[in-house]
């Protein structure tokens, strides 16, 4: 594996690169490799997911033991029973449509008290008509009347009966909006339970590696081999792990930088 960092026109290759005369900080040659934004320039395999968690091994640093070793079983290949499980449920998640619905319009519907009075005019209106053709007078000027009372009648239940189907509709539609959600919350707790249950099965398959190359490490090991700090637990998880990214580490564990790569059986960039 070579790595070849450039930096103020001076290119470094190698499976191990000291930079600490450089005064480079370790962060930036993490975001480097990371394919972050950075002053650097670093030609290198891209980082698996264990990266993530031991890419940049350095005093104060955190880390998540288990999840980092499980991340480490997965670079090696491993399986676990819940995998495809793991797999449906992902799938599943990214076929819900999380984009909120666009509600149909709300109208204002005519109030009870507007369409009752157009009703009465409508009957007045009609009233009048039966009463003129009862006496056989002109109906014209009344028939007119009615047909605009009777028009004016239907416009205003029309916007009554709209704007009842369109409050019905929003409701409809938010609610299928929020049963969908539901739905995916669910799903996606099942996915995270999968993804604990696989994180576990892969704590549990390696565990007895763990404290074997945490016993490799210099430095004490604990009596239990999870309860040890992050430097160490971080370069024992890197034993087990297949890493092609160069190691940034920060860190006065080793000899000397070539040693830190042969015992990593990494690239290391030393800062």
């Amino acid at each position: 594996m070579s790595v070849r960092i450039t930096a103020d026109g001076v290119v470094r290759e190698g499976r191990v690169v000291d930079l600490r005369d450089t005064g480079i900080d370790g962060g930036v040659v993490v975001a480097a490799v990371s394919g972050e934004e950075s002053p650097l320039s670093v030609e290198s395999p891209r980082p698996t997911a264990v990266y993530d968690y031991c890419g940049h091994v350095r005093p104060g640093m955190g880390l998540q033991t288990r999840t980092a070793l499980a991340a480490a079983a997965r670079s090696r290949g491993v399986a676990t029973p819940v995998d495809d499980d793991i797999a449906d449920l992902h799938d599943e998640l990214a076929s819900f449509d999380s984009t909120p619905p666009t509600l149909p319009s709300l109208r204002s519907p005519a109030g009870d008290a507007t369409v009752a009075d157009h009703r009465e005019v409508a009957a007045t209106e009609r009233g009048r008509l039966v009463a003129r053709e009862t006496v056989g007078a002109d109906t014209d000027e009344a028939r007119t009347a009615v047909r605009e009372a009777t028009r004016r009648l239907a416009e205003r239940e029309t916007e009554r009966r709209a704007a009842t189907q369109s409050r019905r509709r929003r409701r409809e539609v938010a609610r299928a909006y929020r049963d969908r959600m539901a739905e995916r919350r669910r799903v996606a707790d099942r996915l995270e339970n999968r993804r604990r249950e696989a994180r576990d099965w892969l704590v549990e398959a390696f565990a007895d590696r763990f404290e074997t190359a945490l016993a490799a490490v210099p430095g004490t090991t604990p009596t239990d081999p999870f309860e040890a700090s992050p430097v160490p637990a971080a370069l024992a998880v890197l034993r087990i792990a297949h890493t092609a990214a160069p190691v940034v580490v920060e860190v006065d564990r080793f000899e000397t930088p070539r040693a830190a790569a042969d015992a990593l059986d990494a690239p290391v960039v030393r800062c």
